[in-house]
């Protein structure tokens, strides 16, 4: 049955737990920017709060507090009573949900039980999960499709077979009162494994308030072109919506409320065009996510560079508006798991307005291995770390 879990064995996670290495769009390289102006909007990405406090230079330290809770969760079974929750998994976006809190949108998830020595045996697998979030905004429960005894991902592409097609999941955003993530459709190639995936398309999934699939909708983007939705920012009348092509960060913008519409727009260079081929780069030498979060009047980019697997250092770099221009972008940390055997870090960089206090920024990314080995042997080597940059 598309997207029931699978008893993984050290071969097969090999090809299925590197999602956010490449993202949806192959990696070229480009250069160049874009910017230009937008009226002055209030903006938020899902936080408590607006921050107006300007922004200094940005400073980074590892956030143990958030990486321990995420490692205690795990090891705990994913706050089910049988201990077969979320057990480790990449991915990690989060978004802020009214009566609910802090939501994390989780990609290929690990299932409990973990060992006492943390590895794990023959573990459950799915492609997606949901995890709430307690008081704290610390995951505190699992939520998943199918049933406890019987889980499978949280959402399934339309007529998948034997799990192919499959989503991956971008940034969430509450539109138009409901939780609304972007899914990427992603299905198997005849590359050379690990790497025998590729990007389909991306799907808009509605979520009811009990986190149940109420609507998928076709949305911009397929394979050669932009994959919209790796960050979302509402701001004022609109939700911007950036999205990736080889490396580079693209814009566009829909009407608040109406994210599902097919009557976006599209940032030229110069303007906005209905038409999305006519979109351009606002700015290059991004990892395959990466965020863009409104501080102190500024919008901050935080990101891994393109070479993930040789430079393993996040970056910072504001800009006045949605679309820039980008100010040069300062190295504030390096992953001590990069580069560590045969592990890969830092990907997937996201930031967590929810969890950040004024003048901070809560961030998190990735830590893999191209080995199922590894993963198996250290359910930590799958976990995300979690940072805070302060400004």
């Amino acid at each position: 049955m598309a997207g029931s879990p699978k008893t993984v064995g050290a071969a097969l996670l090999a090809g299925v737990t590197l999602c956010g290495l490449l993202g949806p769009s192959a990696l070229a390289e480009t250069t160049g920017s874009a910017a230009g102006t937008v009226p002055a909007e209030r903006c938020s990405a899902g936080a408590p709060y607006h921050s107006d406090e300007p922004l200094g230079a940005p400073t980074a330290t590892a956030n143990t507090e958030v990486t321990e809770a995420f490692r205690t969760f795990g090891n705990n079974g994913g706050g089910w009573p049988n201990r077969g929750g979320w057990a480790a998994s990449d991915g990690v976006y989060s978004t802020t949900v009214p009566g609910k809190g802090v939501v994390w949108l989780m990609n290929d998830t690990f299932l409990g039980p973990v060992n006492p020595d943390e590895s794990m045996t023959e573990p459950g697998f799915i492609h997606g999960s949901i995890l709430l979030g307690g008081r704290d905004g610390l995951p505190d429960t699992t939520i998943t499709g199918g049933t406890r005894e019987d889980p499978t991902s949280i959402a399934d592409p339309p007529g998948a077979v034997n799990g192919d097609p499959w989503y991956w999941n971008g940034d969430g955003i509450v539109d138009g009162g409901q939780l609304r993530v972007f899914e990427y459709r992603t299905g198997k190639t005849d590359g050379e494994p690990p790497w025998n995936f590729g990007w389909i398309s991306t799907d808009i999934v509605t979520y009811s308030r009990d986190f149940k699939v109420r609507e998928i909708t076709t949305t911009y983007g397929a394979a050669g072109g932009v994959s919209w939705g790796t960050e979302l920012v509402q701001c004022g009348r609109h939700t911007y919506v950036y999205g990736l092509k080889d490396s580079s960060i693209h814009l566009a913008r829909a009407r608040a409320g109406a994210l599902t519409g097919k009557d976006w727009e599209f940032w030229t260079g110069s303007g906005w065009s209905s038409d999305p081929d006519s979109t351009v780069a606002i700015t290059t030498d991004v990892g395959a996510s990466y965020s863009i979060t409104p501080m102190g009047g500024q919008f901050v980019l935080t990101t891994t560079s393109r070479a993930i697997f040789t430079d393993h250092r996040i970056y910072v770099s504001t800009a006045p508006t949605p679309l820039g221009p980008w100010s040069p972008r300062t190295a504030v940390y390096t992953a001590p798991e990069g580069g560590v055997g045969n592990l890969y870090a830092p990907y997937n960089v996201a930031a967590h307005p929810g969890l950040s206090k004024p003048g901070e920024l809560v961030i998190s990314y990735n830590v893999n291995s191209e080995k199922g080995e590894d993963l198996l042997a250290n359910a930590n080597n799958n976990r995300p770390r979690f940072v805070t940059i302060r400004f």
